[in-house]
């Protein structure tokens, strides 16, 4: 058959149909699951199915919660949509669950309240105007927790522990109550100060845990003030890239470093941590550290043995001391099954201070080793996380070798004990009222993944391969039918 023939065929016209019904579905279903995927990372959505995690309140708070006292009223769970929309909302599903057996288990310190944003904006008027006098933003889905007039917002995340990659991890929405009703029932906020203008960085988990232990978190230049302010309950200084300014000896000039010092001396609670790569161009502020029994030595600590699996050695599982306040955070039930993770650490050690005394918390493993210049040498468990308590008064530095003490993805995982730690230390610092040992129902990364991405990668299996396929058999039978007419 010639090739104009075989073009101008009944057979080609059909075949050429098929292929091109073929090419538009696959051509449609791709733009459809592009348009997924880009929405699913853009907002980070995520899926569940209720029938897989059953959402139950622990009673872990019974000692926390039973003692607050709230004469001007209870406190308020506000939902800003009416009851039947909050219960079939796929994210706030878990939420409403949780608010509704909080309500039933403490019946004269909460309520529940249901308000329709859109028919009674009168109702939400007083908390659309923020603390600093700017407009705060609602909707449908905000959560909102009140006493008399102090409130906070919660959007649905807010209830779902993420890692770095925006994968759900926990539902703590049990936590992130708790957490919220001890902070607008508090009498006065403590600030928790980060200095600023070092480089410094505020991670998402830490303020997340400063919250939930009541704190107002504010920067603060030690610069452009004559102390570290009163409402302090905490300074904290965030991985600092460059260094912190001291006077010199016999000067009048207080300088960064003389106010800390001052602070310290009043009582003042004060967390440093501190990345390998850095401390050695940070001469200033560990001169300041180790004049209070906490020294640092440049170099990473490298485990090849019992670091976590592809991590390069460089996620080292924490080790508690034998005794001292170490041993006691080791020996918390909430502690003593789980492992602290250190990734990227530099070594710290203890030494004599007039003006402190000072112990190790944590150690890297016994088998971590010291990398500095192209060189390992052993290490035998070095500190990686100090703790020193003023000689006179009640002032506290705790110093960490690492910033990721507090990354989100080993706060937030399971099996990780980092998020109890932090929650210890803060009690350590002085923080009154920390929501400890409150479970969160633990969510499977794979589950997650196939719920969202995963979809989408099924729905492009099906789309780009069997249903072409189907559509080509489909169309094959057609013309052999057709043609045996």
């Amino acid at each position: 058959m010639k090739l104009k023939e075989f073009f101008g065929s009944r057979r080609a016209k059909n075949g050429g149909s098929a292929m091109a019904l073929v090419a538009l579905v696959v051509a449609l279903f791709y733009v459809v699951n592009l348009i997924l995927l880009g929405l699913a990372s853009h907002f980070s959505w995520y899926f569940y199915t209720t029938e897989q995690y059953e959402i139950t309140v622990s009673g872990a708070a019974d000692d926390l919660l039973n003692g607050i006292r709230t004469p001007q009223g209870k406190v308020k769970i506000l939902f800003c949509d009416v009851e039947e929309n909050i219960k079939n909302h796929q994210q706030l599903d878990f939420v409403y669950k949780t608010a509704t057996g909080l309500a039933e288990r403490y019946p004269d310190l909460l309520e529940l309240e249901f308000v329709n944003m859109w028919l009674e904006p009168a109702r939400l008027a007083p908390y659309r105007t923020a603390e600093d006098g700017g407009e705060n933003t609602l909707s449908s889905s905000t959560v909102i927790v009140d006493y008399n007039g102090e409130f906070v917002l919660n959007s649905p995340s807010a209830f779902y522990l993420l890692d770095e990659e925006d994968y759900v991890t926990a539902y703590n929405g049990e936590e992130v109550f708790v957490g919220t009703i001890l902070w607008v029932t508090a009498n006065e906020h403590p600030v928790a100060y980060f200095t600023a203008n070092h480089g410094e960085e505020i991670p998402s988990a830490l303020y997340r845990r400063l919250v939930m232990a009541g704190y107002r978190v504010e920067r603060l230049d030690l610069a452009s003030v004559t102390d570290v302010p009163q409402d302090a309950g905490m300074v904290v200084i965030s991985a600092p890239l460059y260094d912190f300014a001291r006077a010199a000896e016999g000067s009048n000039y207080r300088a960064e470093l003389d106010k800390l010092a001052d602070y310290l001396e009043d009582d003042g609670k004060l967390y440093v941590s501190l990345h390998p790569d850095y401390t050695e161009k940070l001469p200033h502020l560990t001169d300041f550290l180790a004049g209070y029994g906490i020294a640092t030595q440049a170099g990473v600590l490298i485990d090849r043995e019992a670091a976590l699996p592809s991590s390069g050695g460089y996620s080292l599982i924490g080790r508690f001391p034998e005794t001292g306040s170490g041993a006691a955070l080791g020996a918390s039930p909430l502690l003593a099954e789980r492992r602290t993770v250190l990734s990227y650490a530099a070594p710290l050690s203890i030494g004599e201070s007039t003006l402190a005394t000072a112990e190790a918390l944590l150690y890297a493993p016994n088998s971590a080793s010291l990398l500095y210049g192209g060189q390992e040498t052993a290490t035998d468990g070095a500190t990686v996380l100090a703790l020193a308590k003023m000689q006179e008064g009640e002032g506290v530095l705790l110093v960490s070798g690492t910033p990721y003490l507090t990354d989100a993805a080993l706060m937030n995982g399971e099996g990780y004990g980092n998020r109890e730690l932090v929650n210890a230390l803060l009690s350590l610092m002085g923080a009154e009222r920390v929501p400890m040992g409150i479970p969160c129902v633990m969510v499977d990364r794979s589950a997650i993944e196939d719920l969202t991405l995963g979809e989408v990668d099924a729905y492009a299996t099906v789309s780009v391969i069997l249903l072409p396929v189907a559509i080509v058999v489909g169309g094959l039978i057609y013309c052999r039918r057709r043609k045996n007419r």
